[in-house]
């Protein structure tokens, strides 16, 4: 016969013990809150342009990067077509959101973000003079068909309207969408 170690168990004594800490483990999930499977909020990331606070749907925004400092410049762009970063071995097409919209050049500092959008099979960089960060809003504070004026309206549809205060929806989608945004040829 096999002798087991003393700080072995025997197959009897450690299905004992799991069947212990099974049922120890179901009595205190009885005692957890319930959660509720519905989740009323909606992710966003802050940001700014021509010195108005927007925000725009975390999914609709891949990625954020600090300023890229070699950008290569495209003969024949648009002024707001910055040029051709580098990133991580494949190219980016970066624009300056406020030149886009008419405003002045962002001018490149510690804050200034690029934004990289993938939608609707576009892949391009936003440069925006800072990002605020992330900000959760409750769905019961949308404001749907809100409208802003000037040349952000266009792409606003909607807000937040959180304690008097208004964070209009910037639509990424729309944007990538708008052939005017898509043809950055002079």
């Amino acid at each position: 016969m096999l002798e087991l170690p003393d700080n072995m168990l025997s197959a009897d004594a450690a299905m004992a013990l799991l069947a212990d800490i099974e049922r120890s483990s179901h009595e205190a999930a009885r005692r957890l809150p319930e959660s509720s499977a519905v989740r009323d909020l909606w992710d966003g990331l802050v940001f700014s342009v021509a010195g108005v606070r927007i925000v725009a749907a975390m999914n609709e925004v891949s990625e954020m990067l600090p300023f890229q400092e070699r950008i290569t410049r495209v003969p024949g762009a648009k002024p707001w077509m910055l040029g051709l970063a580098n990133v991580r071995g494949s190219l980016l097409p970066v624009i300056d959101l406020q030149l886009y919209f008419g405003g002045k050049a962002v001018v490149p500092s510690k804050a200034s973000r690029i934004l990289v959008l993938r939608l609707r099979g576009l892949v391009t960089g936003l440069l925006v003079p800072s990002v605020q960060g992330m900000r959760h809003f409750s769905i019961h504070d949308r404001l749907s068909e809100a409208r802003m004026k000037g040349a952000l309206g266009a792409y606003v549809y909607e807000a937040f309207s959180v304690q008097g205060e208004v964070w209009p929806v910037f639509s990424m989608s729309a944007l990538a969408a708008d052939p005017d945004f898509r043809t950055a040829s002079a």
